[in-house]
């Protein structure tokens, strides 16, 4: 069956990626890094999954201006009028309004999927069942509809969308609130209650409907999408009023632009497996685990090493990367991060996702910018 013209893909691939340093740098950032030993990018990996229901030519990249090249690189088959550069990072919001902005100029008609680039999805065909049957809803709903799993433990890395009430589609609900990364006795009260899904940072919407919505963000933002849309119109959007824009624009989230701010929102709980990739402890929770008999080493149990040779002794829950040629021997580690790249080694406290931005900032005031 043929991709329906209407439906559209936005890819945001604009972050830094700080939480997966010393892997994931300022220059090249994860979602062009083949994070997990695949063989292949997050970025190439996330397109690849897009293309099996999206026609190809309706799948939008955003990306910081600095690393309009390495799209280019790893999706050479993507034209170039479908990759849009951020001039000034603004986080999500502004980054799917400008893509909303160029989605609706080429088809009024179209509903779009937003989707992050650094995560892991397992059971491809629920995926595409569920962006499908959320594409439709969104079509016919004009509402911007949340993607949500249903959590399997408490975590305080992920955002949590409160279960509303039932809509007249099976699986999707009003949402009643969100909270982003909550407190630990929080995010155990959330899982234990069974009002709440995590959030996947994914979300479908009618182009149209999306720079509706956004008009309860803010006067100012709305006066600024306002003006883009009536140049858009003309035929004067340049460079510099794209930029212009990006730097008056707030920095927002989608989700606390929208989830936060607007009551126009439902939220699907989905049927496919996920894992967001934006620390290491979520990269050791989708590799496959270290426990066969000859992988053993002295009780050693529960490691993960990725496109690495190290010797583990007494070592327990551990993720090692190193560069090609390296070789790590370590013992009586239990939950640790040993990671190498370039100039950097990093050895931390697995659990502990705070720890590493002050690492990265540390580095960059104390060391200098090339060790970032």
């Amino acid at each position: 069956m043929n991709p329906n013209p209407n439906h559209y893909c936005v890819i945001l691939a604009g972050g830094m990626g700080m939480r997966l340093w010393p892997t994931s740098r300022q220059h090249k950032p994860k979602q062009f890094l083949d994070v997990l030993g695949v063989g292949e990018t997050l970025l190439q990996t996330t397109y690849k999954r897009f293309c099996r229901f999206i026609a190809p030519e309706n799948i939008i990249i955003v990306t910081n201006e600095d690393y309009g090249n390495l799209v280019k690189e790893q999706l050479p088959e993507v034209p170039e009028c479908n990759v849009l550069h951020e001039p000034v990072r603004r986080n999500t919001l502004p980054a799917v309004t400008f893509a909303s902005l160029n989605v609706c100029r080429r088809n009024p008609r179209a509903t779009i999927v937003v989707s992050p680039c650094d995560q892991h999805i397992d059971g491809l065909d629920s995926f595409e069942n569920d962006i499908k049957n959320g594409l439709d809803y969104a079509e016919r709903s004009n509402r911007v509809l949340a993607l949500g799993v249903v959590p399997d433990r408490p975590s305080q890395e992920y955002g949590y969308v409160q279960i509303g009430e039932d809509t007249d589609t099976d699986n999707i609900y009003k949402v009643q609130s969100f909270t982003e990364k909550p407190m630990e006795e929080f995010a155990k009260l959330f899982v234990e209650s069974n009002e709440f899904l995590w959030n996947t940072g994914i979300f479908i919407t009618g182009a149209r409907a999306f720079l509706d919505v956004i008009h309860g963000v803010s006067p100012e933002y709305t006066g600024l999408v306002d003006n883009v849309k009536i140049l858009y119109a003309t035929g004067q959007i340049t460079d510099d009023i794209i930029t212009d824009v990006f730097s008056k624009c707030p920095n927002l989230t989608l989700e606390s632009g929208l989830l936060e701010r607007n009551g126009k929102l439902d939220v699907m709980q989905c049927h496919f497996q996920w894992q967001d990739l934006g620390s290491w402890n979520s990269v050791y929770a989708v590799r496959e685990k270290q426990n066969t008999q000859a992988q053993n080493r002295n009780g050693s149990f529960n490691n993960v090493v990725i496109d690495s040779k190290s010797l583990l002794y007494d070592c327990e829950e551990c993720i090692v990367k190193l560069p090609s040629g390296h070789v790590a021997v370590i013992q009586g580690l239990k939950d640790y991060v040993i990671v190498e790249d370039g100039n950097v080694l990093v050895v931390c406290r697995k659990n502990d996702q705070k720890a590493i931005r002050k690492f990265v900032n540390d580095a960059q005031l104390g060391l200098g910018e090339e060790y970032v």
